[in-house]
């Protein structure tokens, strides 16, 4: 019975680790699983750069904190869905010290264009990209 008892408290122990962060950061997970994870498909890389975090906008809008960070390094995709214009749509993913921390879209000529990847079916259902 001791042996069930400490099995069932080292299982809620390791449950509750795993369900204690809530964050966007994505420790072992590669940009291309990290996009897919929101629905999203890769047409190929565009660029990668490092960023000063203070006041960087596109994170901001779409709901990132940076704040942690004094800078990121980020990678920016094309993706292969589109806008119901035809107009292309972009994705960043930024990563500190190896680990993705987040990432934001970014819409061809919105001002300011920016939203959080998650909102993939948002943007499908107000009619602003194609499924």
């Amino acid at each position: 019975m001791k042996k069930i008892i400490l099995y069932f408290i080292f299982c809620c122990f390791v449950f509750l680790i795993g369900c204690s962060k809530e964050t966007t950061e994505q420790n072992n997970v590669n940009p291309v699983e990290y996009l897919k994870s929101f629905g999203w498909n890769i047409e190929e890389k565009i660029s990668e750069r490092t960023q000063e975090t203070k006041n960087y906008l596109p994170a901001k809008n779409a709901g990132i904190d940076l704040n942690p960070y004094k800078e990121i390094y980020i990678t920016t995709y094309l993706l292969k869905e589109k806008q119901i214009t035809g107009k292309k749509i972009y994705a960043d993913i930024y990563k500190y010290n190896e680990h993705i921390i987040g990432g934001s879209g970014h819409l061809e000529t919105w001002e300011p264009g920016d939203f959080p990847l998650k909102d993939k079916e948002r943007l499908i259902n107000e009619g602003i990209i194609n499924s």
